[in-house]
């Protein structure tokens, strides 16, 4: 751990303002390639890149920033106060193909929930565990939107989910205004939400957003020539704005930003064709 810090819902309220300046820094993230001969792919795109990745790598996994051992600690310790620990209930938010929810499992912990809105990817996990782990929950769902009653799990992890969701540039504001949302309400009084990512900004910011009511600490992980970071929020006291409030003025910020990359954009053509005038005069 090279750093760490912890701040109650009161230290530092976020405003949409700051998750403006965390989206400029995100997209230039969120597009790239793996290998020369690639097409760029989209990490904000939707269901449907989703559902093509995970239809090429059926029979395959990939854990994105590492695998259990690097995360184990933060999940034991979120759940060590229970009475049962390991029957702790426990939602892996947009879970894909990775292991986590099997070696959460293998480890003991029985009552998990993974999560994805592709179906190729719960269908494939469903499939590689049917016989093994056969209490792993799969289930195809919207992390916007999710389908579960409130106060339904201990402990939620995003493990890059959020990397992912902030890739849509044009509406990270209403994103993670939802997506932290819904984690809030399915997550029980006390319970944990644990963010591990890669584009600390984006979680520092958004779980401070003044719907949500978390008491959070964050550390900085190492990872070789890369960032990663685990936020680990415990669910506490009301939060000061309602849900549909903070929508309302998460969606007129993302209004805002595309209108000045807009604004950028013409201003930078306009540019270029006074600097084409200029060279024919």
């Amino acid at each position: 751990i090279a750093r760490s810090r912890g701040l109650a819902p009161g230290a530092a309220v976020a405003t949409l303002g700051t998750l403006f300046v965390a989206g400029v820094r995100r997209r230039r993230r969120c597009k790239t390639r793996r290998h020369a001969d690639e097409e760029d792919f989209d990490y904000g795109a939707g269901k449907d890149y989703w559902d093509k990745r995970y239809q090429n790598e059926i029979g395959n996994t990939y854990d994105w920033l590492g695998g259990y051992e690097k995360f184990q600690e933060y999940i034991e310790k979120a759940t060590v106060d229970l009475p049962e620990p390991k029957a702790a209930r426990i939602l892996d938010l947009g879970c894909g193909n990775a292991r986590l929810s099997e070696d959460m499992y293998d480890n003991g912990f029985k009552q998990i929930t993974g999560l994805d809105i592709s179906d190729v990817a719960i269908d494939s996990m469903r499939e590689r565990n049917a016989e093994k782990r056969p209490d792993i929950e799969w289930v195809v769902g919207d992390a916007f939107n999710l389908p579960f009653e409130d106060e339904s799990f201990d402990v939620v992890i995003d493990k890059s989910t959020t990397d992912a969701v902030s890739c849509d540039k044009d509406h990270i504001h209403e994103n993670m205004t939802k997506m932290y949302g819904e984690v809030q309400r399915v997550l029980k009084k006390g319970g944990t939400f644990l963010v591990f990512s890669a584009v600390e900004h984006v979680p520092r910011t958004g779980l401070r957003l003044p719907h949500l009511s978390f008491e959070i600490e964050e550390k900085e992980l190492y990872l070789p020539f890369a960032s990663l970071w685990a936020f680990v929020s415990v669910k506490s006291q009301r939060p000061a704005m309602s849900n549909e409030e903070a929508l309302r003025q998460a969606q007129m910020a993302d209004l805002q930003m595309t209108q000045e990359r807009q604004r950028q954009q013409e201003a930078e053509e306009r540019l270029k064709s006074t600097a084409s005038f200029g060279v024919l005069d």
